[in-house]
């Protein structure tokens, strides 16, 4: 049979008549053996080796004879991997979720998405499953199966923040299990993975693609506002920001005004993706992988230019949307953080008695609504959003030309619920009334 136990242990008897004294390993019986005092055994350190390439060492025979006989089973079966067994463990869970993490930064993939597949598998690392006990990082990748999966897909995941205590300490909050969403956004990680694991082993190990079980989930209407409320927030966001920075406005007003662009891709905009001459603002690196466009409207470009004008020139690869003062954690010149159009958004909203309405819906999503009345669906994908996604249709109650016009219908919306009862015309003919 393939594979046997050795040791540095010799026999002394054999070596004081001049012999070497090697001691053979009795197959099943979990020690070595002098060959001619059988009298002579050994139980202690040895060394498995099996084939040329592996060899692992032992503290006892007992030990030692268990991984032997599971490689054997390995090799009968045609599962026998060397690599399994190698110093740097290349075909464990661990070893290979960075070797993906690190082939997807070679992707067009934007850091964020990078972001969040590195710490679904890094959850997924760290999950213990009921059948081996330990982390999936310390698992070779045969070894999780269909179970495993099923298991870390049904657990009650938490969602934990980090809360900053007054003291400056750190307290992690559990804030109630995962949504199905982002159980769902796991799955998809999983999937992707096992699918490159698979495409690169299927020939050298045999390894097959398990069987990932479905998410279903049905996403919630978020909660919008009416475009009366929406120009009543904006009206105080303009109040508390205008003295201050009045780019916050403006890229919160931009973004009810242009609903194809989410604050995450606004606050991206340089100073040299804006041109006021032809009227556009083009957006490089969107969600979408492929740049896009906004056509502006005479008025808006003036509104923009007016800011832009009120503080010296600036290289065009400068942020646009920046703090143009140092103060409180932020450097002057410094590109607006993450949540800072939605801080703003929430504290204006706040002085209005309007909660739970984040930025993105309070823009977005209840401009897209409101242009249900004047426009139909294909007109506001179009002309308006640019896209149509399941989110689109759940909120819906470029050609140059079309775009403004488009834009211009909006325009005269917004300006119309100060002016109750004035009659909005469609695009295509007919008139309706806002109430």
């Amino acid at each position: 049979m393939k594979g046997s136990i050795y040791t540095r242990q010799k026999c002394f008897l054999c070596q004081s008549s001049g012999e070497k004294g090697t001691l053979k390993y009795v197959d099943g019986h979990g020690f070595l053996q002098c060959p001619v005092h059988s009298d002579v055994v050994w139980s202690g350190s040895c060394q498995v080796r099996f084939g040329k390439e592996h060899h692992k060492r032992f503290q006892t025979t007992v030990e030692a004879e268990r991984h032997l006989t599971f490689l054997r089973v390995q090799e009968d079966r045609g599962e026998f991997d060397q690599r399994q067994w190698a110093k740097d463990n290349p075909l464990s869970f661990l070893s290979l979720r960075l070797k993906f993490v690190k082939v997807k930064k070679t992707k067009d993939i934007k850091p964020d998405q990078i972001y969040r597949i590195n710490r679904a598998l890094e959850r997924a690392g760290g999950f213990k499953s009921d059948h081996h006990g330990i982390p999936w990082d310390q698992l070779q990748i045969q070894q999780i199966s269909d179970a495993e999966i099923d298991d870390f897909l049904s657990f009650d995941h938490r969602v934990i923040r980090k809360k900053r205590l007054p003291n400056g300490k750190v307290k992690l909050v559990d804030q109630g299990p995962m949504s199905k969403k982002t159980i769902a956004g796991l799955r998809s990680v999983l999937n992707d993975f096992f699918k490159w694991v698979v495409r690169r082993e299927k020939r050298r190990s045999g390894l097959q693609m398990p069987d990932i079980p479905e998410i279903s989930y049905k996403m919630k209407m978020r909660t919008i506002v009416s475009v009366e409320d929406q120009q009543a927030v904006l009206d105080e966001l303009k109040h508390l920001t205008w003295d201050k920075n009045p780019r916050i406005w403006l890229g919160v007003k931009l973004l009810s005004l242009y609903p194809k662009v989410r604050p995450g891709e606004m606050r991206e905009v340089q100073e040299g993706h804006i041109n006021l001459s032809d009227g556009w603002i083009v957006f490089p690196q969107p969600k979408e992988q492929a740049p896009k466009f906004i056509h502006l409207l005479p008025e808006h470009c003036d509104m923009i230019k007016d800011i832009r004008d009120m503080v010296p020139p600036t290289m065009p690869d400068v942020y646009f949307f920046r703090h143009l003062k140092t103060g409180r954690g932020k450097k002057a010149g410094g590109q607006f953080g993450d949540q800072y159009f939605n801080e703003w958004w929430k504290k204006a909203a706040g002085n209005l008695g309007i909660e739970s309405v984040p930025v993105y819906p309070g823009t977005k999503h209840s401009t897209t609504t409101a242009l249900g009345k004047i426009m139909s669906p294909e007109q506001i994908k179009n002309n308006v959003t640019g896209h149509s996604s399941d989110a689109f249709y759940r909120y819906f109650l470029p050609d140059h030309e079309d775009a403004i016009t488009a834009t211009r219908k909006l325009a005269e919306m917004q300006n119309s619920t100060r002016k109750a009862g004035k009659l909005l015309v469609n695009l295509f003919g007919g008139e309706k009334k806002v109430n």
